[in-house]
């Protein structure tokens, strides 16, 4: 399936030694995320109190399950790891180890910079149905949507939707092109046609009523539907936070401790194989789990040419003086051509937020279409075209007039964060054979243990990430003998596309020259 980026490196306008420069990063190692020097997040202006930085006193020798990375994906996969086996033996405490290795601070890396929208639009669905077939379109948009209802039915469950702000809105995509407007209004019928029950509250609005009712000011149309929103970094830390003072013998966190290299060593001890060092020193696992998404390509080295980090562009701004409070009542997809920029606003609770407008995107004006952010693992710095456009938008959108003056200075926070991109479109789980790895595989070893991964989002984590991480805590369960039903109903739910196989290892990778392409 083609992606924003092979668009962007295809385009007749880039130059060629731009589009080499894309592709020679693409094919690099991204290294390990800085823990120095990094933009500031809205997200992670009030650190949390006990887990923000968790290290013990010594690296614990051994575990069964190292988690890298402390983001969505990995706690989900915690989450679930813990779940299931609750579920399996009726509330008895864990029969494993799990150790989340984080290089910075709990969640500090594209959960604490992304744009919190839980946002499953669908306007791909024209697309998938022609290149998969409406069966599997059918179910990779079903899994999308349950992204709404689950994160937020859980924070609800788990009593943290009012601190993580969890809440229920319509999404608006709005539309400034006559013509990408008539093709999402085509895409819409058809969805409409193939997921009724879905889609029942999903409408367009023509431009005028568009106008009219959203108070835009330069609309062709609008598509709205249900969506949520969501502050990430607090949803996470407070399920890890809880998780730590139930499993303190368990389950341990150790931020700022970076993985440097994985190697297999079985003749050592054969029950954990894999020896990963660390800036801290050895820890030795019987399972991997790689939740590090553009970074994915340093330790699996494999995923360099597959999932490649994109780094993207957030900044929180005080809404305009005449601009009616609509944060939990809409989000935002503002669309420029094949471009877009989202957008949510923050509900007023002081002293976390006061009606913030969260503004992401500006890729459309970036330099050279935005290749100079492609294959870029640094979010220490910021791109003066994307903060000239980001600074300057919601007034331009909404119309000065709705907009209105703001008072001082408008644009409070502009950061940047990394995303993982992949090359066939389509999220990477499952576990990693050796042809990825390029390291002998302990899962042949007769205590088994393995390698595995939840990564490439393509910029749309927050209808991914959670029910991914739910499959593959699934699947590494079964990989130990447990699990077995929840293994035979992950195929009704969970879509095919996603999984990570040997065909797709073989036909995804990029071609490192960009006459190749």
């Amino acid at each position: 399936m083609a992606t924003p980026v092979i668009d962007i490196l295809l385009s007749p306008s880039s130059i060629i030694p731009a589009q080499q420069a894309v592709l020679n990063r693409i094919h690099s190692d991204p290294g390990i995320p800085s823990a120095v020097n990094t933009s500031k997040s809205f997200w992670l202006k009030d650190p949390h109190p006990t887990i923000d930085k968790a290290q013990s006193s010594t690296l614990p020798e051994k575990a069964d399950i190292a988690i890298i990375g402390s983001g969505i994906t990995a706690v989900s996969i915690l989450y679930h790891l813990l779940d299931l086996h609750s579920r399996q033996s009726h509330g008895e405490v864990p029969d494993f180890s799990i150790v989340m290795l984080e290089a910075r601070s709990t969640s500090s890396g594209a959960t604490g910079r992304n744009g919190g929208h839980i946002l499953p639009t669908g306007e791909e669905y024209s697309a998938m149905k022609g290149l998969l077939g409406k069966g599997a379109a059918v179910k990779l948009l079903k899994f999308r949507f349950a992204h709404v209802q689950t994160l937020l039915d859980l924070a609800d469950r788990l009593g943290v939707a009012e601190a993580s702000q969890a809440r229920a809105v319509q999404f608006v995509s709005v539309y400034h092109d006559e013509h990408e407007f008539h093709d999402a209004c085509a895409s819409l019928k058809e969805m409409k046609k193939d997921l009724p029950e879905e889609t029942k509250s999903f409408k367009a609005y023509e431009a005028e009523a568009a106008k009219k009712e959203f108070g835009l000011a330069y609309a062709t149309g609008a598509i709205t539907g249900p969506a949520g929103a969501l502050w990430p970094y607090k949803f996470t830390t407070a399920i890890l936070s809880d998780i730590c003072t139930k499993y303190p013998k368990h389950f341990r966190l150790e931020t700022g401790t970076s993985v440097q290299t994985i190697s297999i060593d079985s003749n050592t001890d054969a029950a954990y194989p894999h020896v990963l060092q660390t800036n801290r020193g050895p820890l030795r696992a019987k399972h991997i789990v790689h939740a590090t998404n553009g970074y994915v390509g340093h330790l699996v080295p494999g995923f360099r040419g597959r999932v490649f980090p994109l780094r993207g562009q957030m900044s929180a701004q005080a809404p305009g003086q005449t601009f009616g409070f609509q944060g939990t009542k809409h989000s935002w997809l503002i669309n420029y051509g094949d471009k877009f920029d989202y957008l949510t606003q923050l509900p007023v609770a002081p002293p976390a937020s006061h009606g913030e407008m969260m503004l992401g995107g500006g890729i459309a004006p970036a330099s050279r279409q935005g290749l100079a952010e492609i294959g870029v693992a640094d979010d220490s710095a910021l791109s003066a075209d994307i903060d000239v456009h980001l600074s300057g938008a919601l007034s331009a959108v909404f119309g000065h007039g709705n907009w209105g003056p703001t008072q001082g200075n408008s644009v409070k926070y502009m950061w940047t964060g990394i995303m993982g991109f992949s090359a066939d479109g389509f999220p990477w789980v499952g576990k990693l054979p050796a042809s990825l790895t390029h390291r002998e595989s302990a899962c042949t070893s007769k205590v088994g243990g393995c390698e595995w991964a939840a990564v490439g989002y393509s910029g749309e984590g927050m209808v991914h990430a959670w029910l991914c991480g739910k499959a593959l805590a699934i699947l590494i369960r079964g990989e130990d003998g447990k699990s077995v039903e929840d293994l035979r109903s992950l195929e009704e739910w969970f879509p095919a596309q996603i999984l990570i196989s040997d065909d797709r290892v073989k036909n995804s990778k990029l071609p490192i020259t960009i006459n190749k392409l």
